[in-house]
């Protein structure tokens, strides 16, 4: 019974050690990362799956990810908004139009509702407290 015990608990502990991140786990990052910092406002992420993946080293993983980036509001109406917000602060005013002109270089004149497909890799490093979205 105590062999049992044992192999139970070597078990559990080695089960805690992936060789890789979840899928679930790279998605939860992924789609914190995209909303972080207001971007929850301004898009929702949906249909996301991962693809792919493979370790490169001990400590990296590649993921092959693909997901629909969906604005929730126009180009139009987050310039406005923007400009409401930062009224009678010099310095916010120009953050906005800085924000709103990096928007329009990634991503041209869009609409609320258009749909981007988004297909990328992403690289994920083994740290002390799990696997982390590399920058």
């Amino acid at each position: 019974m105590r062999k049992l015990s044992v192999l139970f608990a070597l078990f559990l502990i080695l089960s805690g050690c992936s060789g890789k991140p979840s899928d679930n786990d790279i998605e939860k990052q992924i789609v914190g990362y995209l909303l972080s910092d207001g971007g929850n406002e301004i898009v929702q992420v949906e249909n996301f799956e991962k693809i792919n993946g493979f370790k490169k080293g001990l400590k990296t993983y590649v993921a092959d990810i693909k997901y629909d980036l969906v604005f929730k509001k126009g180009i139009k109406e987050l310039t406005q908004q923007l400009k409401n917000e930062s009224q009678g602060t010099p310095l916010g005013a120009m953050e906005a139009r800085l924000a709103i002109e990096m928007l329009q270089m990634q991503f041209g004149s869009f609409e609320a509702g258009h749909r981007i497909l988004k297909d990328e890799k992403v690289t994920f490093i083994k740290t002390e407290n799990g696997w982390q979205i590399s920058e």
